[in-house]
């Protein structure tokens, strides 16, 4: 009995087996599920780059404000941001020596002139005894010679007062041009040294605007290109600039500076954004969401005809708002996608619907 029963247990527990069995499913008949994509169709249009970049008003000419002789810093009559006039006296510094100076020439032309007067006399009466037979050629020659070496003194301390006078003018710091003081360098009480600059003056005229532009950009960048220039204050009242320099090498920011002449009177620093637009050439553009990388390198999933998906390295020429612009690595006709990427692989197959922009 107890034979029959584990007989029973067992083909009971086989049957179970088989059951199970055949109601597996086959793990190879299920398909992967496929994966649904947004593609676009890669077209080459003509595309104009633009770049839009911010920059400061400047005056064209800016110019360095300095004493002509070192001594100490007595005044400084301007600040920062004040207009001053061609003449306007900017600072002074200590004039003791160099009063003492025109002091002490004053009186050497007064001693000067009055050997000079004395050696005229004598000269004179020199003469007149001459012609009365009444002194020698000697004593005559002796009073020339006298007069003439007054004379050259009288002129060496007139030459000498000027100067000393010139040297006291050089203690006023005065403005050669109207503009604004731009920045200031020193302060009072302090010695400035000759040709030290004291203030900077952006003189009145015209304008220049500053920019920095970064080095993979400036190959765009001509001289004598037009470019237009918008105040930040002001959006819709732009005016055309012309790019008057660029400069040879980098800046201590790693940019390239370029200078772009205004006509218009715009304020000393005020803000304004600059557009470059250059000639249109035949690019790609795509959406920004269908920009990838693959091995660190920018690139975009291609659909095949075969409905599988591969990496395709391509030149991102801009990235501008919402787009890419493609300029090497696609071609007309190609299926690119533009959106379900994130979980792509190479080989992969897809699904495709129209969608994005070109």
């Amino acid at each position: 009995m107890v034979h029959l029963k584990q007989f029973r247990a067992l083909g009971l527990a086989s049957l179970c087996v088989l059951t199970l069995t055949a109601c597996a499913p086959n793990s190879e008949s299920v398909s992967k599920p496929v994966t649904l994509v947004e593609v676009t169709t890669a077209e080459l249009v003509p595309h104009a780059p633009r770049q839009v970049l911010t920059g400061s008003v400047k005056a064209r000419a800016e110019t360095p404000a300095a004493f002509l002789l070192s001594g100490r810093l007595e005044q400084l009559n301007f600040a920062v941001g004040d207009k001053v006039r061609k003449g306007d006296i900017l600072a002074t510094m200590s004039k003791a020596e160099q009063q003492a100076d025109v002091d002490a020439a004053e009186a050497g032309v007064t001693a000067a002139t009055l050997r000079l007067e004395q050696a005229k006399t004598s000269l004179d009466r020199q003469k007149s005894l001459w012609d009365q037979g009444l002194t020698t050629r000697s004593a005559l020659d002796g009073a020339q010679t006298a007069y003439e070496t007054a004379s050259g003194d009288a002129e060496r301390a007139s030459a000498q007062l000027e100067l000393a006078r010139e040297a006291l003018g050089y203690t006023d710091l005065v403005a050669t041009a109207d503009g604004v003081i731009i920045r200031k360098l020193a302060e009072a009480d302090e010695v400035v040294q000759a040709g030290s600059p004291v203030y900077v003056i952006a003189e009145d005229g015209p304008r220049n605007v500053v920019i920095n532009v970064q080095e993979t950009a400036v190959a765009a960048w001509r001289n004598s290109q037009a470019i237009t220039v918008t105040p930040a204050s002001a959006p819709g009242s732009g005016t055309v600039g012309t790019i008057s320099e660029i400069a040879p090498a980098l800046d201590n920011t790693g940019t390239v500076p370029v200078k772009i002449a205004i006509d218009a009177d715009l304020p000393l620093g005020a803000a304004v954004q600059v557009e470059l637009t250059q000639a249109p050439a035949e690019r790609v553009v795509l959406p920004a969401q269908a920009l990838g990388q693959d091995r660190g390198r920018p690139s975009v999933w291609l659909v095949a005809e075969d409905k599988t998906v591969r990496p395709a390295p391509v030149v991102v020429e801009s990235y501008e708002t919402g787009t890419i612009v493609i300029s090497e690595g696609l071609a007309t006709g190609d299926v690119v996608v533009v959106g379900g990427t994130q979980f792509l692989s190479p080989g992969q197959k897809v699904e495709t619907r129209e969608g994005g922009t070109k």
